[in-house]
This record gives C-alpha cells, structure tokens and sequence, in this order.
C-alpha cells in the first residue's frame, strides 16, 4: 500500500472474527497484513444484544491486530460488521515501534453486559461463526466487484 492509500485507508484495530487467521481472508476475500498490536484503556465486552465489542475501561487492555486494509477492504469490513451498527470509531493503538492511531469497530447500540475473555473472538460458535461467514461470501464478492453490500 502506498503511503497515499495509508493515508485515505487508515489502519483497522482488530478484536474478533478478524483475528482468526482463516476467517479474516474468508471474510474480507483477501489476505491482508498485520502486525500485533494493543489497545490501552479499553475492554472486550459483551452487549446485551448479543454482539461483541469493546468499551473505555481504565486501566483495561485488548490485544489484537492492526489490519492494513485499502479502500475495498474497509467496504467490505463495513458490510461485515453491519455498518451503522458498529461504528468505526479513532482508537490509539500501541505496537512494537510505538503509538498508532487506527479505527476500531465499536457497536453503536446496546449495553454493555459483561467484560469477555481476550480468547473469545465472538459470542457464537465457530460453527456459526463459519457458517456466517459462507453466507458472507456472497457479499463480499459484490463489494468487491464494485457493487454495495
């Protein structure tokens, strides 16, 4: 990616789905890179709704990945998450080489239930989770060929 395209796609601070690494490419239809990086002052967290997402929580961590998406990707991301459900939302991640600012999903309804374990990467099986994805894929090929979600 050029620094041109950084610019006008910034980079996706992962916390779930995306952080499988066979699901993130089935999702996105592209394999993508990523390095480990963290997200200081936030939780995972469970939504009454049933959903996964992160809140602001003092003194919180979640580890993840920050995903160099371009401008198709961030579609197709969009779509995933049900874009105005989630919201992408400015977070400050932290990496080896230091502080980066990224985009994080974060669901713009719901209440916050309960914190999750860092090993949860959704609030369904990885059966659902797959046969969600492969549902998806119909999706993701029409973004990706230009079309909308």
């Amino acid at each position: 990616m050029s620094a041109r395209d950084a610019a006008i796609a910034p980079l996706l601070f992962a916390y779930g789905t995306f952080l499988d690494p066979w699901w993130r490419p089935a999702i996105l239809g592209e394999d993508y890179p990523v390095r480990r990086a963290v997200l200081p002052g936030w939780r995972r967290c469970a939504l009454d709704n049933g959903y996964l997402t992160i809140a602001p929580c003092e003194g919180g961590v979640v580890n993840g990945l920050l995903v160099e998406l371009d401008p198709i990707g961030w579609r197709v991301a969009d779509a995933w998450e049900e874009v105005p459900k989630y919201v992408r939302t400015p977070v400050v991640a932290r990496t080896a080489e230091g502080r980066v600012d990224a985009l994080a999903y974060v669901a713009g309804d719901g209440l916050v239930a309960a914190p999750v374990p860092e090993t949860w990467l959704a609030l369904i099986t990885a059966r659902e989770v797959e046969s969600s994805i492969a549902i998806f894929a119909r999706t993701m090929r029409r973004v990706r060929a230009g079309g909308g979600a």
